[in-house]
């Protein structure tokens, strides 16, 4: 397996200088989660709020930059290039050469406070790219007049759905960002929701066993077992492991009714017992609700995606 960038490291001769230009240039964060024991005072450490892209650590060197640099960060703004260019120069950058093209096309080459350099390439929009795409909303099921159990199982089938559409089409390498200083992303949340239909349905209500995929997990050993796994896999398979425990959860329920009691037990101290089949399914739409608002959110977080 191919190693990742963990940190971008940048030797400077005054790192709160270059470090405040760069987190003006590229909108990143003082790691809130650093420890005052985790870096030297002369030094400065920079997150992508977003999770995406890798962090910048600016290291004290007693001497200054003296010839060209043989590794440079090449950024691509959101909006036009002659703007981006024009803001960094404000905030102490310099022209270093000019490969910009009467056609709108090339890049112009800065240099940062200390003369690291840097290029600015044209935004997607000026490429042609897409944008960010609004999926636009979903119809609401006809459910507001019908009896508890057609309610109940329309508006959980109507999140699952939002689910899979919110996720299907991602990234893989946005699917597994983790922006939030936990484990949390969009594959993760997507291989938990799995993980929950079985337990509820299968597990516990039926008195099933655990999918094979799961069956070996120590979750003493690593609690959020889901999430970690899910960086190193398709996304797809986490939608199609979805789709299978959704399909396993309706046979489970098809032909039962609502007041009918689990074979499992629940051992929780506060409300041990059985639990009835409107239980399981009142919690699977308040649990799969709450995590597409998580979908939705970090979705607009990592690509712009909204909607659905």
């Amino acid at each position: 397996m191919p190693s990742r960038i963990d940190t971008i490291t940048i030797d400077c001769h005054d790192p709160r200088l270059v470090a405040d230009f760069w987190m003006a240039a590229l909108g990143y964060v003082e790691d809130p989660g650093l420890d005052d024991d985790d870096i030297e005072d002369d030094e400065a450490y920079l997150v992508d709020p977003g999770g995406v892209h890798p962090p910048l650590l600016f290291l004290t060197v007693p001497e200054a930059k003296t010839a060209k640099n043989r590794l440079h960060l090449d950024l691509t703004p959101d909006g036009p290039r002659e703007a981006e260019v024009e803001r960094l120069l404000g905030l102490g950058a310099t022209l270093v050469d000019d490969h910009r093209k009467p056609d709108g096309s090339g890049w112009a080459v800065l240099a940062d406070p200390e003369g690291n350099e840097l290029c600015i390439l044209r935004s997607d929009a000026e490429k042609g790219r897409p944008g960010p795409t609004d999926l636009g909303p979903r119809p609401f099921p006809p459910v507001r007049q019908v009896p508890e159990r057609a309610m109940l199982d329309g508006l959980l089938d109507w999140y699952r759905d939002g689910v899979i559409a919110k996720v299907e089409g991602m990234d893989q390498r946005v699917a597994v960002a983790t922006p939030l200083g936990s484990p949390t992303s969009v594959a993760g949340l997507v291989k938990h929701l799995a993980l929950v239909e079985d337990g509820w349905f299968t597990e516990k209500f039926a008195g099933g066993d655990p999918q094979p995929w799961v069956a070996e997990v120590d979750w003493d050993a690593d609690p959020d077992w889901e999430f970690h796994s899910a960086t190193t896999e398709p996304l797809e398979l986490q939608i199609e492991r979805y789709r299978e425990a959704i399909a396993r959860s309706r046979a489970v329920a098809e032909g039962r009714d609502l007041d009918d009691l689990s074979v499992r037990h629940l051992t929780v101290p506060t409300n041990p017992g059985p639990f009835t089949l409107r239980f399981a399914t009142t919690h699977l739409l308040e649990e799969t609700a709450r995590h597409l608002g998580h979908l939705d959110v970090l979705r607009e977080l990592l690509d712009g995606t909204t909607g659905v």
